[in-house]
């Protein structure tokens, strides 16, 4: 019966210390795949009622949503357009010592946006979004003005000019197509409603009425490519 016990006692020992050193051999599960994707991109467009290009650089974060076909966007974006206006003014030919007068105005804006974009695949490429942009335009503006007033003698005129810069409240909301040429690269293309607090200019000539700077209630056709990584 004792050597019984013992080869049964010492076996036993022998399997648990065997089980013990043996490694799990069990496959690590693989990590899930990265939901988040950054990107930058660009775009260039024609602006409606400014009748001026209009261009933009942006750079975000892209999350997809798990057993979905739709992604979520969050990104700034840097824009760039220009506006410019002439005035002239003659008197009247029978008008004695009339004077005439003559400005021009340069306003570069620069729209500053955090934007969220939501997007939804059509087909296995081609997908639709849309979104909403929120932040703030910089007018940058400068006119120069000048006048003539013909009386003898002497002739009498004068000129000068200013600079000026504002900021202003600025918003957009947009929608369109874009297309995936791979995971990494695609092309969009869209239109943008543009809402903002317009500057008002008064150019210090006699004649010259207040000129209205900005691109409120204008409408912007883009085209834009980003790449993802």
């Amino acid at each position: 019966m004792k050597p019984t016990a013992l080869t049964l006692m010492t076996g036993l020992a022998l399997a648990l210390a065997a089980q013990a050193g043996t490694p799990n051999t069990a496959p690590i599960p693989a990590p899930d795949p990265g939901l988040r994707e950054w990107f930058i991109g660009g775009s260039v467009g024609y602006l409606t009622d400014l009748d001026e290009a209009m261009y933009h650089l942006q750079a975000g974060a892209e999350f997809k949503t798990p057993g979905t076909h739709s992604t979520q966007a969050f990104y700034l974006e840097v824009g760039f357009t220009q506006d410019d206006a002439s005035y002239s003014y003659s008197p009247p030919p029978p008008t004695a010592g009339g004077r005439s007068e003559a400005a021009k105005i340069d306003l570069n804006i620069i729209p500053i946006t955090a934007n969220y974009k939501y997007e939804a695949a059509l087909t296995g490429h081609l997908n639709c979004y849309l979104g909403l942009g929120l932040g703030i335009a910089i007018l940058d503006s400068s006119y120069d003005w000048s006048w003539f007033q013909a009386v003898t003698p002497p002739n009498n005129h004068g000129e000068g000019g200013d600079n000026q810069t504002d900021v202003r409240f600025y918003g957009n909301v947009f929608a369109g197509l874009s297309y995936d040429f791979s995971d990494a690269f695609e092309i969009f293309g869209g239109v943008r409603y543009i809402f903002m607090d317009n500057m008002d200019h008064t150019i210090d000539v006699t004649h010259a009425p207040a000129y209205s700077a900005g691109i409120n209630n204008d409408f912007l056709f883009e085209l834009g490519a980003r790449y993802h990584f």
